[in-house]
């Protein structure tokens, strides 16, 4: 067994070690340290030195998925770049292309897309988009597609940054209780 004086001694040292203050944040783990230093030669001493054998190899256990899944999306982005460094999408012979597509055919043809609309894939939000007036659309497309700020869009459309802002909550406002309503509608 362990010396008792020499533990005791290095007690505060022990408990400020991160792994083993994060082992007696239980409550329960901590009640059970503090009665086997209080009893050293019960059973329980056997009983928190294998719960802290689990502990650690939960511990380890998560650090290893953890470190796993860092190294997996790092070799996955480095094979994406390399693959499209080999094999660009580059359609032969078309004299208009001034510079190689980066995404893929649709992220492409999307980023030429002016309409808002055409970005919406859920059927229920493109259906709740349509039915708010010209200019909610307007003020939507130019925030969420072009990222301009509430000013820029007052100034293009010579309106007050306030009222671009009233119209852009109250489309947003518009199409979340559409979505609630059709939600309601389906159950």
């Amino acid at each position: 067994m362990i010396d008792q004086a020499l533990l005791r001694s290095k007690m505060k040292e022990i408990t400020e070690h991160p792994l083993v203050k994060h082992f007696l944040s239980d409550p329960r783990c901590d009640r059970l340290f503090r009665h086997v230093m209080e009893h050293p030669d019960s059973e329980e001493a056997e009983f928190l030195d294998l719960e802290f054998k689990q502990f650690y190899k939960d511990i380890r256990i998560i650090k290893y998925v953890n470190s796993m899944i860092r190294i997996f999306s790092v070799d996955f982005d480095k094979r994406v770049r390399k693959n499209r460094q080999r094999f660009p999408l580059i359609v032969d012979g078309d004299s208009n292309i001034t510079e190689p597509p980066r995404g893929d055919a649709f992220d492409d043809y999307l980023n030429g897309e002016e309409d808002l609309s055409k970005h919406l894939q859920d059927q229920s939000i493109y259906e709740a988009f349509l039915q708010l007036t010209r200019k909610q659309r307007e003020v939507l497309t130019q925030i969420y597609l072009h990222g301009a700020s509430m000013q820029e869009i007052a100034d293009s459309l010579g309106e007050s940054r306030q009222n671009i802002s009233k119209i852009h909550k109250r489309a947003i406002e518009k199409i979340r209780n559409m979505l609630n309503s059709k939600g309601e509608g389906e159950r």
